[in-house]
């Protein structure tokens, strides 16, 4: 049985368990999980029985090349979907309440007779924290693609480009493959002084030499991210630099080598988080080690010191390794690399260098 189809399954075991009579879904990360449609706009009803889709003129070829084996129910809009559930006496309904809206709520019960509305979003993000091998599957060739750019922007980084051309760079060459859906609008290139923002949006910045330029990037491959960062000096690197990247390093690396089945990401977070303040820049790594991807560019679990890094590691789980350090007036670092947690460890999918780079 495919990954879909045991999907499909889980879902009717909720509504067994919960007494409803259907799931509605419809933000688009789940609904391309549920029914593989990769369209704007459409709704996924599943039933003890049916796997319906509800769509409009402009998706209906798409819809049938993309939900094979789904019943596919034409709609105009909105209140298509209320008559419809109406007529099929649809009234308790299990949706994703983090997503649906009080207004599409209302007209549930005012328009549809929806009686009863049960939150099933948690029974979504478990079933989305473990991938499957078709999954994995696009995860690698997105890495892959976010490899190759890497090693394709180290030869055309040049002393005073500027920040966005960089990120254009980048940009280009993964938009050159197809299997490329998208990618961020801008990506985070932060060179010099503007490195100490662990989000610091590529700008007019022009890059100068001896600064580090943190290059965090990736792509959307047939559905499924890649996230990677990478920190580079133009020119020699000073002293202190060196430090910083090097502890930056060791704290990644000695958490790589622990991650396994049955931790938690609580455990790996603390790991790198002690060998950053053990040298004395603790204050400057602010932010969880990693997290979850793959439809969406974050998603659960995360190796954090908060709830979501109480979850368990299991194999099949995907997670960024990317601690940082970021000194106000002076710069940062850091470095990312996305990681498949197997049987007995894990697997680290992102092959570009990760030794100190000058350019």
């Amino acid at each position: 049985m495919d990954g879909e189809s045991l999907r499909i399954l889980r879902i009717r075991e909720v509504l067994r368990e919960r007494e409803l009579d259907a799931a509605l879904i419809f933000s688009p990360p789940n609904r391309r999980y549920l029914c593989g449609f990769a369209g704007s706009t459409g709704y996924v009803v599943i039933t003890e029985t049916h796997c319906s889709f509800l769509v409009d003129f402009r998706y209906q070829e798409q819809a049938k090349d993309q939900c094979p084996g789904w019943e596919l129910v034409k709609i105009t809009g909105e209140p298509d979907v209320f008559s419809w559930l109406k007529e099929q006496g649809l009234q308790r309904l299990g949706v994703e309440h983090d997503f649906m809206t009080l207004r599409f709520s209302s007209l549930l019960a005012e328009k549809g007779q929806v009686s009863v509305t049960e939150d099933i979003s948690d029974v979504l993000l478990e079933l989305r924290m473990v991938k499957d091998e078709e999954e994995l599957r696009r995860i690698r060739g997105a890495c892959e693609i976010t490899d190759l750019a890497f090693e394709h922007v180290l030869t055309r980084i040049g002393e005073g480009m500027t920040e966005v051309e960089i990120d254009s760079m980048l940009q280009s060459f993964m938009r050159a493959y197809p299997e490329v859906e998208r990618m961020a609008d801008r990506f985070i290139v932060a060179s010099g002084e503007h490195g100490a923002l662990p989000h610091g949006i590529a700008g007019e910045r022009r890059v100068r030499r001896g600064e580090f330029i943190t290059m965090d990037f990736g792509c959307c491959f047939q559905g499924y991210w890649s996230d990677v960062t990478r920190t580079v000096c133009l020119g020699r690197a000073g002293e202190r630099q060196r430090e910083i990247y090097q502890v930056t390093l060791e704290a990644q690396e000695e958490a790589i080598r622990a991650i396994s089945p049955g931790k938690t990401g609580r455990e790996i977070d603390r790991i790198a988080r002690n060998v950053i303040r053990k040298t004395g820049y603790g204050e400057y790594f602010g932010h969880g080690l990693g997290h979850s991807f793959g439809l969406e560019i974050h998603e659960s679990p995360r190796f954090a010191q908060n709830e979501a890094g109480d979850i368990p590691l299991k194999p099949g789980m995907i997670l960024t390794v990317e601690p940082g350090i970021y000194i106000p007036g002076f710069g940062g670092v850091r470095i990312e690399d996305d990681i498949i947690i197997t049987e007995d460890g894990c697997i680290d999918l992102t092959k570009a260098p990760k030794q100190l780079i000058e350019i």
